[in-house]
Parts: C-alpha cells; structure tokens; sequence
C-alpha cells in the first residue's frame, strides 16, 4: 500500500509511468499499456497512451487502426470487469487475423482491466504477463487483486497530472501530420493534394478532422497548437 500510495506525490508522467512500470513487474508483468481518453463515445485516436509494448507493433496498430475491431478496447469501453484474454479466445475474423499479428510481435495474452474515471474518462490498462505460458492464466487470477489496486491508484495519478500539468496530447495520424506540415510550409491545398496525388477534398477531409482534435475553426491555429506539442515543426 506504502508503494501505491506514491502515485499521489509524483510531478510528471515520466515518473508516474516508472512507478507503475516498476509495480507491475513486481506483481508479474513485463509490458503494460495505459491508455485513456476523455469520454467513453471520444475518438480513439484522442487517447493519451504510455506504453512499452514493442514500438513496430503499436505503429501497425495505429496505421492499420485495429482500436476499431480490437474486442479488448471493446469490452473496456463497456465493462468494469477484468478480462483475462488469449488469442485462441478470438478465432473468427477479423479478430483472427489481428490477434495473429500481434502474437508475431510478442503480444498473445494478457491481463485488461478497465479504466472509467469520476469525470467520463474511459481507457485501459493492459498487462502482458512476464513468465510461463503454461501457468499464465493461473498467475493471472492470482494477482488480480493487486492489480486491480494497482490500476485504481495509477488512474488517479493519472487523472491528477492531466488536470494539474499536461493536456490531453492530441494524436494526428501520419497524412494528418504531413498535410499539416505542408500547410505550416505555406502549400494551398491544390499544391498538397497533388504532392499526396490525391483530391482537393481528400486534403479538405483531412483538415475538418485536424480541426476538430485541436477544438478550433481554423488551419492556423491547428498549426499553432500541432507546434506547440511539437508535432509537426515550425
């Protein structure tokens, strides 16, 4: 509890995701992914996510944007309950397909436990288990307990350094940034779309939902904003 209880004294996120990196290797664990977002019906891609799962599969993830099919976000978004998961639970398309991939990638079980905060923030944390796959389920069940206070105290801390240091970081997608940055280089949007051989409302698309994850009206100040969180350079 002592441990725990660190998580309402950290003063960045840095920290807090070393403190709940270090807790859950003690109770197991040797990836986690926390992922939360403002509202259960909010985009996905508005998510604030702190991750150590293998960098190549969280880029195929967002490029491929499997948040829409994966059953594990699914049921988080709509359950309190903890699901203990395998990918032999999900043999039928298209869960088939992205489960094999991710098992390519080391990722093939794990432990998901819902995130639902005081004010409608929904998410989830997920925990891939450390050791052998044979007593895996069996460990998993074991340390629920645990984990689930460990996910109770790391939401709060969380929510905490959100609202008191850091916005939620706004998730552009790889043309989103791109379209982005040519507009900051002062391209029109007929010089973009044929740079992206694609149609002027292709670029206009693009922009509207730019706008819309910045919350303003106008292709500047999404420039200003994108700069300022350094996602696109000025």
């Amino acid at each position: 509890m002592e441990e725990l209880l660190q998580f309402a004294n950290l003063a960045s996120s840095q920290e807090w995701f070393a403190t709940l990196k270090a807790l859950s290797v003690k109770i197991g664990y040797s990836r986690i992914l926390f992922g939360l977002k403002g509202s259960s019906t909010a985009d996905n891609t508005q998510a604030q996510i702190h991750s150590d799962y293998p960098g190549t599969w969280r880029k195929s993830y967002d490029d491929n944007g499997y948040a829409a099919i994966d059953p594990i976000v699914k049921h988080c978004l709509s359950s309190n309950r903890p699901l203990i998961w395998h990918r032999e639970d999900f043999q039928k398309q298209p869960h088939a397909h992205f489960f094999e991939e991710a098992a390519l990638h080391g990722v093939d079980r794990g432990l998901a436990l819902p995130l639902h905060g005081v004010n409608g923030q929904a998410g989830m944390l997920c925990l891939q288990y450390a050791d052998d796959a044979r007593h895996a389920e069996q460990e998993m069940l074991r340390s629920l307990p645990m984990a689930t206070l460990l996910r109770d105290f790391a939401l709060e801390g969380a929510i905490r350094l959100c609202a008191a240091n850091e916005p939620i970081a706004v998730r552009l997608t790889n043309r989103e940034r791109e379209v982005l940055q040519w507009s900051a280089a002062g391209k029109t949007t007929w010089e973009i779309a044929m740079i992206h051989s694609c149609t002027t409302a292709a670029i206009d698309f693009h922009f509207k939902n730019i706008r819309r994850k910045f919350q303003v009206t106008s292709r500047q100040a999404a420039m200003v904003k994108a700069i300022q969180q350094r996602l696109i350079n000025p």
